[in-house]
């Protein structure tokens, strides 16, 4: 059962892993969203954005998978009984990590995501206190 859940896992992992593509910021302080990139790999994701003034953050974030169990219960039929096992594992995973820009700046990035379908909405935050919401 725990090759199993590994498995899935890996899969997991696979799937989110030769993905690039964009993501926007946008300021709750009101002003124009900023367009970023990212890179995934093997359990990170590597991202770029531009701040207004002009600098470039980039930095990588971690994965940190769904979690999941495995359940066995006895199945029982006209037939006979049997003993079941399945695992149910969660949809959703997390990034998280820090960004560093070419002038200081530094933002801390925290992003819930479906593991399924691979979209993610989250929060960032410089350190000069601007919160950006973030979709990927």
């Amino acid at each position: 059962m725990k090759l199993l859940k590994t498995g899935l896992m890996l899969i997991i992992v696979f799937i989110l892993s030769a993905c690039a593509g964009g993501m926007t910021f946008i300021p709750r302080t009101g002003g124009a969203p900023l367009k970023a990139t990212y890179q995934d790999g093997m359990g990170q994701t590597t991202i770029n954005v531009v701040l207004p003034s002009g600098e470039t953050l980039q930095g990588e974030l971690i994965w940190i998978p769904p979690g999941g169990q495995i359940s066995t219960a006895l199945v029982t039929t006209g037939q006979g009984s049997a003993l079941a096992s399945g695992m149910a594992s969660g949809n959703k995973g997390m990034y998280v990590g820090s960004v560093a820009g070419d002038q200081g700046t530094t933002m801390r990035i925290e992003l819930l995501c479906n593991a399924w379908t691979g979209k993610c909405v989250g929060v960032g935050q410089t350190s000069s206190g601007v919160i950006y919401d973030i979709q990927k």
